[in-house]
Formats: structure tokens, C-alpha cells, sequence
């Protein structure tokens, strides 16, 4: 994943606004009269294959209009109303999804709003990965998540992403993949999908076989920003399967089993490369961690000490 690029912008002027949400592939138009309160801030950040937008919009305001990519919007605060093709709901707390092709309107007053950017043909990839079916055609059959729970787990993933993002971890390619990853599938898993994908089961030796294709490919590539549906493909399985074949051979999944060759990977810099990396949040990013605490608690579990016991040495 390359291309990254971060844009910072802020007005009360709602034709930037629009120029703004323009720059980020929408067809928008703000309604609100110049001295009504409206003020609008975008923390955006890009990838060749998905955005990060984090928009902070004062005043009472309403906006319509359309997306180019498969638009995930999780409104934090603020009320919020939307209507999609003559569909109503409440987004506030309740992450919806904007299709292309779907025309779109809404009305908030002061909201705090994390926007999704996925690319359609993007996703599909992942989707035709996950599922095993090479033809597979990724349609959602509405723009609301299939319960609360869901809601609850896409909200999650879309504010981890953008803390990562105002952070500043989120410019490593590694964090950048695995960020990826989990928010495609969390819009696969949350929204309803046409069809019904289903998922074949391997044989043992088929198992092996594909448990050493996937550990190989993890173990060369480590240190580029693949991601588990990378891995997939690379062993010709589903990601049902791939997992249960880590499971069987390696006690945890491929993700997990990712985690630990990038973890032994900083665990070999600390100890043994000149000059000693002495900025560890920057060590952690570089292989992927985008949380220095989680990959501190991971490293000692792993190894018996922390980061800076090791340096120490």
C-alpha cells in the first residue's frame, strides 16, 4: 500500500466545504447561510486502497450528494438524520453505509463524524478471497448494519482507525494494511450481503498443505504491508480456512501467527542492530503495532521482559 497522503483543513465557508469533501471523491453541496455557526474540519488521511476522514461540523447544517467509493459513516456525536433513496435512520451512534449510485441526503447539528472510504473494486478482491468464489459480486442489500452488536464493532474499528490516523502510526505501510484489513472486514461482516457465501472445508492434508504455503509466504514477507487476505491468496484458501489451519498447526490464527514473526522481528532489532533503535512507539509502528502499549504487553508475554529491559541489556 503506497500513495499516503494526509490533508488537514478547516472553514466556515460551506462552498470549501464542498471543495474539501470534492477532494475526496464526493459530489456534495453544504446548505447553510454564511454567520449561521457552520464551521466544518477535515482530518483526512489517503491510501492507494482506502481513506480515513475524521469531520468536525458546527452549527445546523445539511448536505447532499453521492460517493465514488463504498462510504462507512460512524457519527459519534451530534443528532444526526439521514436519508438514502428514500430510506430513513438515525446515524448518530449507528454506523450506516453509503453505496454508489445511491443518492443521499442528511441533516446534523454539531457532529462529530468518522468517514470509511473503500474502494468497491477493492473490497470485491477481499470479498472473493474471503468467501472462495472467484466470481463473486459484492452487492449490500441496505445501508444499515445487521444489528447493534454490529454497529457497535464497525463504530469500533472506524474510531481505532482514526486515533491511529491522528496519531501519526498510520503513515507506517504496516499499520496501514492491517488497518485495511480489519475495517474491509468489518464492512463484510456488518452489512448484509446479497447472496450467500459459503465456505468449504479441507481435508487434513489439504489443511498441511495450505498451513505451509501461508507460514512460508508470512515468514518471506513479513516485512512488507501484506495483510490475511494477502496470505490467503498466496495458499489458495478462504479465510475460514486458512484459520482453521492455523489453528490445527500452529495453536492461533494467521493473523495472529503474522503478529508473532513481526514481534521476533523487533525482538531481533532491539538486540542486535547499530545503532540500538531507541524510539520504540517508531520500532512498534515500522513492524505493524500501532498501539505501543498492546505491543509492549505482547512483546513481554512473548519474551519474559519488556521493550526497554531488552534494550537494556
Amino acid at each position: 500500500m503506497a500513495d499516503f497522503t494526509r490533508l488537514h483543513s478547516q472553514t466556515s465557508d460551506p462552498a470549501e466545504a464542498d471543495a474539501m469533501l470534492a477532494a475526496a471523491g464526493g459530489r456534495f453541496s453544504f446548505a447553510s447561510e454564511p454567520g449561521s455557526g457552520f464551521s466544518f474540519e477535515a482530518d483526512q488521511a489517503t491510501d492507494s486502497a482506502f481513506s480515513v476522514a475524521h469531520y468536525a461540523i458546527g452549527g445546523e447544517w445539511e448536505t447532499s450528494g453521492d460517493f465514488d467509493d463504498l462510504v462507512i459513516v460512524n457519527v459519534k456525536s451530534g443528532p444526526y438524520r439521514w436519508n438514502i433513496d428514500g430510506e430513513h435512520g438515525q446515524g448518530t451512534r449507528a454506523p450506516f453505509l453509503i453505496r454508489p449510485g445511491h443518492d443521499f441526503t442528511c441533516y446534523a447539528e454539531g457532529t462529530d463524524v468518522i468517514n470509511i472510504f473503500l474502494s468497491p473494486t477493492v473490497l470485491q478482491d477481499v470479498a472473493r478471497t474471503t468467501y472462495g468464489d472467484e466470481d463473486m459480486a459484492v452487492v449490500f442489500d441496505s445501508p444499515t448494519t445487521m444489528s447493534p452488536r454490529h454497529s457497535e464493532y464497525m463504530l469500533t474499528a472506524a474510531t481505532a482507525a482514526a486515533e491511529y490516523m491522528e496519531a501519526g502510526t498510520f503513515r507506517h505501510p504496516l499499520v496501514r494494511a492491517s488497518l485495511f484489513h480489519t475495517l474491509s472486514m468489518a464492512a463484510l461482516q456488518s452489512f448484509p450481503l446479497s447472496g450467500d457465501p459459503r465456505e468449504r472445508t479441507l481435508s487434513p492434508a489439504g489443511q498441511l498443505k495450505k498451513f505451509r504455503l501461508a507460514a512460508r509466504f508470512i515468514e518471506d514477507h513479513a516485512s512488507l504491508p501484506i495483510t490475511v487476505t494477502d496470505i490467503a491468496a498466496a495458499a489458495g484458501a478462504t479465510m475460514a480456512q486458512l484459520n482453521a489451519a492455523f489453528l490445527v498447526h500452529a495453536g492461533t490464527t494467521a493473523r495472529g501467527y503474522l503478529l508473532r514473526v513481526r514481534l521476533s522481528a523487533t525482538h531481533t532489532e532491539l538486540l542486535v542492530s547499530e545503532p540500538v533503535p531507541t524510539d520504540l512507539a517508531d520500532l512498534a509502528a515500522r513492524w505493524g503495532f500501532a498501539d505501543l502499549d498492546r505491543f509492549t504487553r505482547r512483546y513481554r508475554e512473548e519474551y519474559g521482559e519488556t521493550p526497554t529491559a531488552t534494550l537494556a541489556r
